[in-house]
Parts: structure tokens; C-alpha cells; sequence
């Protein structure tokens, strides 16, 4: 019966430590223009690897359509950091960078809202 319940904490154990790696971050996108990828990289390397979202699926990535609300959930893994700059690529618009995003801290990205800021401040 000991060993049964050692299996159990060390099971118990290993799932905290995998779930403390990842985060979920929502991207919402009420843009009239669609979204089709997001991409991450380490801040300043360039090295962007697309994210796979959760929602519907195009070509196995998650089209965000605009306008009343598109929404999908990204799993991140931090076990490189929490920190990256985020890629957002539109069907027609002008391409959003956020730089030195951090998802640890922030779990949710209003991609119109970050957009008309971006326009705003250039």
C-alpha cells in the first residue's frame, strides 16, 4: 500500500511541474481584418516559430477572423522564459510586433486594441 501511494505523489509531483511550464494566453481579435499567423521568438533573434492555437483549424493553424470576436487560446512554453516578441500577421493589414512580451504576466492580448496603439504611437 506504501508504494502505492508513492507512485501516486511522485505522479501527482510531475504533472505540477509540467503544468508550471506552460501558460495559456488568449489572443481576441475584434480587427475588421482576419488574422492569420501568430508567431513567437525570443526577443530580438528573428527565429519566429508559428504558434498553434486552439479553435478552428486552417492548415492546422487557427484563422482569426475579425470583427465580433474572434478568440484563441495559445499554449506557450516557458521553459525558455517568459518573455518574447510576438509576431501577429494579417490577411491585409500592416504585420503587429510586440516586443518583449511577457506571457507569464499578461494572458491575454486585445490584438485591435495593441494594433490602434501601435498606429497612434508611430
Amino acid at each position: 500500500m506504501r508504494k502505492i501511494w508513492i507512485v501516486l505523489g511522485v505522479l501527482l509531483v510531475s504533472h505540477l511541474v509540467i503544468a508550471a511550464s506552460i501558460r495559456h494566453v488568449d489572443f481576441i481579435n475584434s480587427a475588421g481584418d482576419s488574422v492569420v499567423e501568430i508567431s513567437l521568438a525570443t526577443p530580438g533573434s528573428g527565429d519566429w516559430k508559428p504558434v498553434k492555437l486552439s479553435g478552428v483549424t486552417d492548415g492546422g493553424y487557427v484563422s482569426l477572423d475579425g470583427g465580433y470576436m474572434g478568440k484563441a487560446t495559445a499554449v506557450i512554453d516557458i521553459n525558455h522564459g517568459c518573455v518574447y516578441d510576438i509576431l501577429i500577421e494579417f490577411s491585409k493589414r500592416k504585420a503587429l510586433l510586440l516586443s518583449n512580451a511577457d506571457v507569464c504576466h499578461t494572458h491575454r492580448f486585445d490584438i485591435d486594441k495593441i494594433w490602434w496603439q501601435a498606429q497612434s504611437a508611430s
